[in-house]
């Protein structure tokens, strides 16, 4: 619009394989991929999440050398694998603050013996 780029479009000179290619964009790029990843994000952490920024270029290579015949190199190769190693550490990575979190649970969950006032009093005053 600013740049007045719309005044060469010729909607006839757009074929139909590039308008079903914008329409399934439309559809499963954004419809279908954003509802899912609004699902995910509540059944699983933003972490697993996040992985799709990840796997999306590995499954764009993949489709275009299978379906478009694009070459794959051995540094694509080499790329992809350090990808799926990456999201396979994010995915299956345990922080030590979970496994804390479980001690902690059973320690509240022990019961705590009751004090009288008298005896914490005599207790801070003996230290």
């Amino acid at each position: 619009m600013i740049s007045n780029e719309w005044a060469g479009f010729k909607p006839a000179s757009v074929s139909l394989l590039s308008s079903l290619s914008v329409a399934y964009l439309i559809f499963f790029g954004s419809l279908v991929a954003f509802t899912a990843y609004i699902w995910l994000l509540r059944v699983t952490t933003a972490a697993k999440v996040s992985t799709y920024a990840y796997v999306n270029p590995v499954v764009a290579v993949f489709l275009g050398w299978s379906l478009a015949g694009e070459a794959v190199t051995i540094g694509t190769i080499v790329a992809a694998g350090i990808i799926i190693a990456a999201v396979v550490v994010i995915t299956t990575y345990r922080p030590k603050a979970m496994y804390a979190k479980s001690q902690v649970k059973t320690i509240l969950e022990e019961p705590v013996p009751s004090v009288k006032s008298g005896q914490v009093m005599e207790r801070n005053q003996a230290s």
